[in-house]
């Protein structure tokens, strides 16, 4: 959300935001407590735009285009939500997301979809799609990117260490435990934690030593700490058709830092980039992902191969490259 609140800045518009943290953690008694908190909160309200950042304020925005308080709604798809693990095998749960998501999109002038296939996917379970537009979990631009090892030294990770990172919410179905497992048998390797989420306890109860967790922090903070690291981590596990179809952010974000990538094999990655040296795939097994941190640790002895990767990364991938498209169409809907 962030992004599109500078981008939109930038562009000249006025932008308000509308944050709201529900009580609950999660289960149909926070999606209550979070749109009867919008829903009050909307109702003063009038725009040109509205952009629904999740599924959870989709209900919303459809009530003020319903109600004429909002010439436009877009819908921010940045997952798939009826095929996430917590509600694939729940077919009630399933059924309540399809309905609300349904009556959304019905409303919805645009939906942006994060990768390729998302589009294709929410076809599929909908039947109908609004126009669709490809936007991208990508970085801000960060031209001049400090690698800032305050963060290192605090955990007194050595110079001459392995030093990998992994960005993101720690949650099931990340490849985390296959991570405290890799490196419990990497003694001369330490992996540096960045984020927060449900299982941050449990994997710190059982993370060996040279497994550091940070924390959440600010995006760009972040970034200057990772950049500092040797290699970035991105592991998804294949447990529904959402993780199936993953464009991880982290993936750009260790590209904008010029680190080279440990990933597992998924298909969108794949597709994106088909033959880059500095992006090696690996199996959800930590005896494989052992090797590919070792593979991915010699690449850093390429300089040239590291700077085209960031080289790269500040040409086209970061979030007001693929975005500016938005900005040119919503000038479009707007004056029809």
């Amino acid at each position: 959300m962030e992004n599109f609140e500078r981008l939109f800045q930038d562009s000249g518009w006025n932008v308000s935001s509308i944050i709201y943290r529900p009580r609950y953690k999660s289960g149909i008694r926070r999606f209550l407590d979070y749109h009867r908190a919008l829903l009050k909160a909307v109702r003063s309200k009038r725009a040109d735009v509205v952009l629904a950042c999740d599924l959870f304020s989709l209900p919303a925005a459809r009530w003020m285009k319903i109600h004429g308080r909002t010439k436009r709604v877009i819908y921010d798809a940045r997952e798939l939500y009826t095929e996430l693990p917590a509600v694939a095998k729940k077919k009630f749960v399933k059924a309540i997301w399809r309905t609300l998501e349904q009556r959304g999109m019905s409303h919805s002038d645009l939906i942006l979809v994060t990768a390729p296939l998302d589009a294709e996917a929410i076809l599929d379970v909908h039947g109908f799609l609004p126009r669709p537009l490809l936007v991208r979990n990508l970085p801000w631009l960060e031209p001049d990117l400090p690698r800032n090892r305050t963060l290192l030294d605090r955990f007194r990770i050595p110079n001459d260490a392995i030093a990998a990172v992994y960005l993101g919410g720690l949650q099931p179905a990340r490849g985390l435990w296959i991570l405290l497992e890799t490196f419990r048998d990497l003694s001369d390797a330490h992996l540096l934690i960045i984020g927060d989420g449900p299982l941050r306890k449990a994997l710190e109860e059982k993370a060996p030593s040279n497994v550091h967790f940070s924390g959440p922090m600010d995006s760009h903070l972040a970034l200057t700490f990772a950049a500092a690291c040797d290699i970035g981590i991105v592991l998804t596990e294949p447990v529904s058709k959402s993780y199936e179809l993953a464009l991880p952010s982290k993936v750009f974000e260790y590209m904008m830092c010029g680190l080279p990538v440990v990933s597992s094999p998924m298909q969108q990655i794949a597709d994106l980039f088909p033959d880059e040296e500095w992006l090696i795939f690996v199996e959800n097994d930590p005896f494989i992902v052992r090797e590919g941190i070792l593979k991915a640790h010699a690449k850093t002895q390429d300089v040239e191969l590291l700077a085209n990767e960031r080289a790269r990364a500040i040409a086209e991938f970061h979030f007001a490259c693929d975005a500016k498209p938005l900005i040119h169409l919503l000038d479009h809907l707007l004056a029809m």
